[in-house]
């Protein structure tokens, strides 16, 4: 058997120190440690290397990090990469925009290694990969159109009116087109499909997030407004998620 292939991380602040703190914690058999002091430099190594996961923090000399989050959520070669933000800065305000612009985590210094190793592993295994795994819907619209089926247990999706959720490949397809969710973005989408036509509160769908299972509920108001933005056409208004007031929110029913 072959090698495992060694994760790269990106790691981007303008300390050396704590880079190398990281370096030398991460297992050197498990991560190879790229690293950017400078918030251009960061956009351009993470353009050529194309990490598994980029360390972000925010107060960087040229470009703050929610530029250069900014930057890369809107660049093609960028967009899947997760990004964990890891700044000094934990005001709530903070950690609500860094979400909104689609970091997948939030991490405050000081911080304890361990933590953040786990953190790492656990954005690394609820990654998506849409370059490697085909289209479900190539097997699905095969005869024409979505089935109306909720749940195709042989194949692991969850169909929600035209939208197909590839539970083992992280994907959805929505018109042939793979959406690009973070990670956090599709468990939420994942939970709401599974539990369609029920409402979910928001500390439910806290649960299902990697990172601070502590954090402002308010987050997840964040999340679903990507989520919106990313799967309705721009003139629909909540086709798929419902706002259930005071309590949660809903996944519309599948139509007949």
């Amino acid at each position: 058997m072959g090698r495992t292939r060694r994760r790269r991380i990106l790691i981007v602040d303008d300390e050396p120190n704590i880079i190398e703190l990281i370096r030398m914690n991460l297992p050197e058999s498990e991560f190879d440690v790229l690293a950017a002091w400078e918030g251009r430099a960061a956009v351009d190594t993470a353009k050529l290397e194309q990490p598994d996961l980029i360390l972000l923090d925010i107060m960087l000399p040229d470009l703050d990090g929610f530029e250069v989050l900014r930057i890369l959520r809107n660049t093609p070669e960028t967009v899947s990469i997760p990004v964990l933000m890891l700044t000094a800065r934990s005001e709530e305000p903070d950690k609500v925009i860094g979400l909104g612009l689609g970091a997948e985590d939030y991490i405050t210094k000081p911080f304890g290694l361990r933590e953040l190793e786990a953190r790492i592993r656990n954005a690394l295994r609820r990654s998506v990969s849409v370059t490697t795994n085909p289209s479900p819907t190539q097997h699905i619209n095969r005869n024409g159109g979505v089935p109306s089926n909720r749940r195709a247990d042989d194949r692991e999706l969850l169909i929600v009116q035209d939208l197909v959720i590839d539970v083992k490949q992280q994907e959805v397809v929505r018109k042939n087109i793979v959406s690009d969710l973070t990670p956090n973005e599709f468990a939420i989408l994942r939970r709401l499909a599974a539990e369609q036509g029920s409402v979910v509160s928001r500390h439910e769908l806290l649960s299902v997030m990697s990172g601070d299972r502590a954090a402002d509920p308010r987050v997840i108001d964040v999340h679903i407004r990507n989520l919106r933005r990313k799967l309705e056409d721009q003139n629909e208004t909540s086709r798929y998620i419902e706002t259930v007031r005071g309590a949660g929110y809903r996944m519309k029913k599948a139509r007949e």
